[in-house]
């Protein structure tokens, strides 16, 4: 028994629809595989954007903290200047010139209100005597004013 063309075509055709029928499934799971493997490699994307981003932060903060242990050794530098001097104003300044200056000046301040304090009861008396002498340089100013 011989096959016609036809014969031969519509087994052709059969074999084809099968094929297909067979072969959709397995494409539609690829296709469906391929979407997936889009989505993990723009999440992998994503996840290398943002290690990036943490990576960057984390050099930019090791920078600041460089600043700042920089900042601190210099604040430090200049607290043990200060401290220095702190010393030497304490020491030459107020022990050895101030002090000895400012007893000097409480020495002749001391003697000075002594001398007012012995004589601070005749001032009353000066001041009242002062008080007499105004008036009668007043009166005697008018009397002088009516005699000329």
């Amino acid at each position: 028994m011989a096959l016609s063309n036809e014969d031969l075509l519509a087994i052709s055709r059969l074999l084809d629809t099968k094929f297909d029928a067979k072969l959709q499934p397995i494409e539609n799971q690829m296709k469906r595989m391929e979407n997936r493997m889009e989505k993990i490699e723009n999440q992998v994307i994503r996840i290398e954007n943002r290690v990036t981003g943490i990576e960057n932060q984390v050099i930019s903060i090791e920078n600041r903290v460089t600043g700042i242990e920089n900042q601190v050794i210099s604040i430090e530098n200049q607290v043990t200047s200060i401290e220095n001097r702190v010393t030497r104003i304490e020491v030459d300044l107020l022990e050895n010139n101030v002090i000895p200056r400012l007893n000097t000046i409480e020495s002749c301040y001391t003697d000075t209100y002594n001398r007012y304090k012995d004589n601070a009861d005749k001032m009353d008396g000066a001041y009242a005597d002062i008080g007499l002498l105004k008036k009668v340089v007043s009166e005697h100013s008018e009397k002088l004013q009516k005699i000329s």
